[in-house]
């Protein structure tokens, strides 16, 4: 048999009725049949998986070949005896859970041809119930820049790879990880691929959520010899470690590093603490946080935990500092806050764990997440600092505001809205920006006359929707963007449409652009 376009690396364990699905997905590509070949490593399964890629091998002479293996624990050792035999041009790494779109590794591998890439990262759908990350999805990106793109949030290995770069820099699976050792494989990749590329004009992997809860991605596998305090581990210590060595090794400190430090702790350190609050053992528990701390210490950025919600730049200081009783405190306030918000219907939108109480001070909002302002501890108001997650909308009903002109001054305008009620008042502030030249004209917002405007605590609400009013003159002739905002943060803003004031009769042209564009209102910008 020539020399196939593409070797597809299935690893399997115990992948019953999946399987099947996953290698006719295989073979049903539109490729020529002998442009792709299976490599399937049963890695020791009980289940009659072995049984299964044999039928397949026996229907399918020369395409399909089957390793059988002792069971090792986890995926790194079948994949990495795939790679040892894999032929193709290319490889791509499928989980015997999961299947390809019919043109998968046509597309895949055209734009591999086509933009001289060594990975290409193509479109994940989930089935079942499994969310797969979509950020990266929202456009194809033949040169997907890794330090600038989305590509870093998506770390799985089913992916399109360039043998040749496999080869010529030995990237293999660590086997002594027992999770996470494929976002280890993939960011070696990643860091020394000449040219990333995006397929998202495509569905291309079908990424499932198994009724058992048994995806090959998401278990541990015991076995002989492996104790439970090994690198890898459950709580991610050991691949968090080693991602930070990585990143931190191969890329220089400033904003591109940051970009990368961004993911690991926004999202790994993340799942890694959530590993060690479930864990039993007080001592391993410890042990565990302490694997976290030194690479969180040596690797910290301010300016890339900056970017991400307060909740997170949180774990992240308490983690640096290595305070185990606070950071594990703080995961359980997550899940139950959470918990708490689910029931309130309101905790898909709020990205950014909404707390139960504010302090809002200078045109800053502060959440009462653990450990604010304990004197004991010292902690920075910034890490507490949630100005930017909730901004002026959050306190404002965008669909309820309106503005509307002074019959007897055309550049006197009302802006009329109503608050919400389940966050504290805070003070705000009505702005108007001249396009023309910037400047700028802002007012105070009343406080409503049923309402108590409290800066300082409670997110109870007081029981109604009171509304505001606010009045602002333009004092000259232009073009003017309005806008709401918590009073001194501009940061905050909810903008509102633009308002064209002319110099010849005022009057007349503003009162003609509101009946054309919105009868009277101005609607928040979406």
């Amino acid at each position: 048999m020539e020399q196939p376009h593409v070797s597809v690396v299935i690893a399997a364990y115990n992948a019953m009725p999946y399987l099947t699905r996953c290698v006719e997905s295989v073979l049903g590509q539109s490729l020529p049949p002998e442009a792709v070949e299976i490599v399937a490593v049963d890695d020791g399964s009980t289940d009659g998986t072995g049984e299964e890629l044999d039928r397949f091998a026996r229907l399918h002479p020369g395409r399909v070949r089957v390793v059988h293996q002792e069971n090792s624990g986890g995926p790194a050792a079948p994949r990495n005896a795939g790679i040892a035999l894999a032929r193709g041009r290319y490889v791509f790494f499928l989980d015997a859970d999961d299947y390809l779109g019919p043109e998968a590794l046509q597309r895949m591998s055209a734009m591999a041809d086509e933009n001289g890439s060594d990975v290409v990262v193509g479109k994940l759908v989930g089935v079942g119930g499994r969310k797969p990350p979509t950020s990266m999805f929202k456009r194809d990106q033949p040169d997907a820049d890794l330090y600038s793109s989305r590509v870093f949030w998506v770390l799985n290995p089913m992916k399109l790879f360039r043998r040749e770069l496999i080869e010529r820099h030995g990237l293999r699976f660590p086997e002594e990880l027992r999770t996470g050792e494929d976002q280890i494989f993939v960011t070696k990749a990643y860091l020394h691929a000449a040219k990333i590329s995006v397929l998202a004009s495509y569905d291309c992997v079908y990424y499932v959520l198994r009724d058992d809860g048994g995806n090959l991605t998401t278990t541990v596998r015991k076995t002989p010899g492996t104790g439970h305090g090994g690198p890898g581990s459950p709580g991610g210590s050991g691949t968090l470690a080693a991602m930070f060595a990585l990143v931190g090794e191969h890329t220089p400190a400033g904003p591109r590093r940051d970009h990368l430090l961004t993911r690991l702790f926004g999202v790994n350190l993340q799942r890694a603490l959530r590993g060690v609050q479930r864990e039993k053992d007080p001592e391993r528990s410890r042990r565990m946080f302490a694997a976290l701390h030194e690479p969180v210490a040596r690797w910290y950025s301010e300016t890339a935990i900056a970017r991400l919600p307060a909740i997170v730049r949180l774990q992240g200081e308490l983690v640096r500092r290595g305070l185990y009783d606070e950071a594990v405190a703080v995961v359980r306030y997550i899940g139950k806050r959470r918990d708490a918000l689910d029931r309130a219907g309101g905790a898909r939108p709020v990205r950014w764990l909404a707390p139960a109480d504010f302090t809002v001070e200078g045109g800053r909002v502060f959440a009462h997440y653990p450990c604010f302002r304990d004197s004991r501890l010292g902690l920075p108001d910034d890490v507490f600092d949630v100005t930017r997650q909730v901004g002026a909308r959050s306190f404002i009903r965008p669909g309820s505001v309106t503005v509307a002109q002074d019959r007897r001054d055309s550049r006197v305008l009302s802006v009329r809205g109503r608050r919400r009620v389940r966050l504290p008042a805070v003070a705000l502030e009505l702005t108007a920006t001249r396009e023309s030249d910037g400047r700028t004209v802002t007012v105070a917002v009343p406080a409503p006359a049923n309402e108590h405007v409290n800066t300082a605590t409670s997110a109870s609400g007081t029981g109604g929707k009171p509304a505001f009013t606010a009045r602002i003159r333009l004092p000259q002739p232009g073009t003017w963007h309005l806008a709401l905002r918590i009073a001194g943060n501009s940061r905050s803003e909810l903008p509102l449409q633009a308002v064209r004031v002319e110099s010849a009769n005022p009057a007349r042209a503003l009162l003609g652009w509101l009946a054309r564009g919105s009868r009277g209102a101005v609607n928040p910008a979406s």
